[in-house]
């Protein structure tokens, strides 16, 4: 299977005029296609999307049950919202959980 997920690097850069003030740092995001979601960290010792690791997809950290998974209840949600089940793939860019933080 040839993956669609795949990670985001870049710059965050912030400037205040008054009082003057200015940095940027490097940021990287994941971009998930949520079907892969069940295997795409299984290679990797370090990552998960099934139990605590240093980078974890916890899927109760997203919109809806933990028991549905999450490509459904974007569907769900944007029915509802539009009128308009989307096909398709469903692609998150996300940050994961890094020792256990959270950061949204």
């Amino acid at each position: 299977m040839n993956s669609q997920s795949c990670i985001y690097e870049g710059d965050v850069w912030h400037r205040r005029f008054d009082p003057q003030h200015e940095f940027r740092y490097r940021i990287f995001m994941l971009y998930i296609d949520l079907e892969e979601v069940p295997d795409l960290f299984r290679k990797y010792w370090f990552w998960s999307a099934l139990y605590p690791n240093i980078a974890w997809f916890r899927r109760a950290d997203h919109v809806g049950t933990h028991r549905e998974p999450l490509s459904e209840t974007i569907r769900q949600l944007v029915e509802r919202e539009t009128g308009s089940r989307p096909e398709g793939p469903i692609r998150l860019l996300t940050q994961l959980r890094y020792f256990g933080f959270l950061i949204n």
